[in-house]
């Protein structure tokens, strides 16, 4: 399970971005590794069809990636004459949902738990973090020199990883929250937050991050998030009273720059405000029936009409909807009828808490990120949580049905 997290979180994946691919990425693994899940997917299901048993969790992971492709690449193709071969390609990350059956047939085949699953999720980690830092310290310049401005402090970023240390991060923390597992647990929470900041370098997920637990901890500890943030007031009034000017001028430094990004006076300039409008305008025009997934690749995409600034990536669900249109909300429909289902067999309390918390840190990453495009191997982690939960809850509710009855025993025997 650990070498198929380390495949599934893309940190040995390569992109083709700055942000996102490091040195050892090879070319084209990430296509020949959905090939192989294509491939081991279609023949679970057409084992299970020939033995007439398909299980439903196995047709949605199957299906909704593949008619996502259909009707990305195909309203791209009906809309600007793309031939499909493009969409698929601009939108084949979408095939990670077949990571699912990967996953579940190695939860099933070994009985592992959610505990073994975390275990095995907190390893992936590691290894990314270590391989990651010595990166940073063996090769810094095949890091650095990937056209990123001198002074911004991402210059070794590697941004592919930042999920698998969110996830872990939050892990951690409800672990800490509810769980008597300490040394895991406090693992887990330095691993995923020190990747955070020192690898991922990616402000959006780190935020998120920081705010899902930020609730999860008022949630479950509201003394604990007071504490927190009377710790935190009176650090930052030290720190100022003891280096007012050099803390004032770094934090305006880092901030300002983004503050003017969204709202300074070159507002109309900014490129995800400007392919926000442009994403609106031509759903609105197109009657939301949706434009498809428009490669770059294909005579330089749309951006040769719209100019350079576009991007539908940039623009996180909305992006989505601009590759299927209405379709989206049949989508969303089909997921939460299927996830709610499963939900419902969770019986632990912890483990309830650790998925409800990871969904709100995806909800909120969502507008900017979008919640399927990029995203199908964590869904497909998701579900492994909650079938591994599922499993665990109905193994002990059968052990408890057919346990002896005990006698009972008066007060006066005793």
């Amino acid at each position: 399970m650990t070498a198929l997290f380390c495949s599934a979180f893309q940190f040995f994946h390569s992109f083709g971005k700055a942000f996102e691919t490091q040195p050892l990425a090879p070319y084209l693994l990430l296509e020949v590794t959905l090939a192989v899940l294509l491939l081991f997917a279609s023949i679970t299901i057409a084992l299970q069809v020939a033995s007439g048993r398909v299980r439903p969790l196995d047709l949605f992971f199957f299906l909704f990636p593949l008619v996502w492709l259909t009707l990305s690449a195909g309203f791209a193709w009906l809309m600007f004459d793309q031939p499909p071969i493009f969409g698929i390609g601009e939108d084949r990350r979408i095939l990670t949902f077949l990571y699912w059956f990967a996953f579940d047939a190695v939860r099933r085949r070994f009985g592992l738990t959610v505990t073994d699953i975390l275990r095995a999720l907190v390893l992936c980690a590691c290894i990314y973090l270590i391989v990651a830092i010595g990166l940073q310290i063996i090769v810094p310049d095949r890091l650095s020199g990937r056209a990123i401005p001198d002074l911004d402090t991402r210059r070794l970023r590697m941004s592919a990883p930042g999920d698998c240390f969110a996830i872990t991060f939050l892990s951690g923390l409800v672990g800490s929250l509810v769980s008597r597992h300490r040394a895991i647990n406090l693992l887990a929470l330095t691993v995923g937050l020190v990747g955070l900041l020192q690898v991922a370098q990616t402000r959006q997920l780190t935020l998120a991050a920081l705010a899902a637990a930020v609730i999860i901890i008022w949630l479950w500890r509201p003394h604990w998030a007071l504490a927190l943030a009377a710790a935190g007031t009176a650090a930052f009034l030290v720190t100022i009273s003891l280096r007012g000017p050099v803390v004032f001028e770094q934090l305006v430094e880092a901030v300002v720059p983004n503050m003017q990004e969204f709202f300074g006076a070159n507002l109309a300039e900014n490129a995800r405000i400007n392919t926000l409008g442009i994403v609106v305008g031509l759903l609105e025009d197109n009657h939301f029936l949706g434009l498809g997934a428009v490669s770059l690749l294909h005579d330089g995409g749309l951006a040769r009409i719209y100019g350079r600034d576009f991007f539908v990536n940039d623009v996180g669900f909305l992006g989505e909807v601009f590759r299927v249109g209405l379709f989206y909300c049949g989508f969303l429909a089909v997921y939460a009828a299927i996830a709610l289902k499963l939900w419902q067999r969770v019986g632990c309390a912890q483990h309830r808490a650790l998925i409800a918390g990871l969904y709100l840190f995806y909800f909120l990453q969502a507008p900017t990120d979008g919640f399927f495009y990029r995203l199908g191997f964590v869904h497909a982690f998701l579900f492994l949580l909650m079938a591994a939960a599922a499993a665990r809850s109905r193994q002990t509710s059968a052990e408890w049905r057919q346990a002896p009855s005990q006698p009972t025993v008066s007060a006066r025997a005793l």
